[in-house]
């Protein structure tokens, strides 16, 4: 589960992504005045949202690095690592162009070689499970902490009836022939 931490990435560099296409095409729809206010929120908005997601992709890179050190074992959910990723790419990318900030265009290269390699990684592994055939599998439940796996327990008797049918009729409430009945 510790890839689906990325998935946070997704909202936060679409959102400035988004602010900042606004603000580009703003002028296309507004007058001049608003067309400014627009990209001056963009960049308002755009750098501090932008921050926060940096600095959660390093909390979700070190705890995802931490759970590969533990034997992270391939799941779909490394897809987690690609969407994410290329939404804080292009947010960054767009607030590089608008500030012309060398600092940003760098933190765009970075992030988008790390997406081409997190693509070519899970990619990699999904083309290998398909092939195996060990991601069309059901994986076997894992143990609770600090037991062993063993044996499944014998199954047993339902606590509740699961077929309507098999239910027999309620018996009639004492008082029931006080209650007139409507036809």
């Amino acid at each position: 589960m510790a890839p689906t931490l990325f998935i946070v990435l997704g909202p936060l560099g679409q959102s400035v992504s988004a602010a900042h296409t606004l603000g580009t095409v703003a002028g296309d729809a507004v007058t001049d005045r608003y067309a400014g206010a627009c990209e001056a929120f963009a960049l308002l908005y755009g750098m501090p949202v932008l921050g926060f997601a940096l600095a959660w992709f390093a909390l979700a890179g070190a705890l995802v690095w931490r759970a590969h050190r533990q034997g992270l074992p391939f799941a779909m959910t490394w897809w987690a690592f690609t969407f994410p990723v290329g939404t804080c790419v292009k947010g960054a990318s767009g607030l590089a162009a608008q500030t012309d900030s060398v600092a940003l265009g760098s933190v765009a290269v970075t992030l988008y070689v790390l997406l081409v390699a997190a693509w070519a990684v899970v990619a990699t592994h999904t083309a290998r499970g398909c092939l195996s055939g060990r991601l069309f599998r059901t994986p076997a439940p894992a143990a609770a902490p600090g037991t062993k796996p063993g044996p499944e327990p014998a199954p047993s008797a339902p606590t509740h009836a699961t077929n309507l049918s098999a239910l027999a009729p309620l018996p009639a409430p004492a008082d029931a022939a006080l209650v007139p009945r409507s036809a």
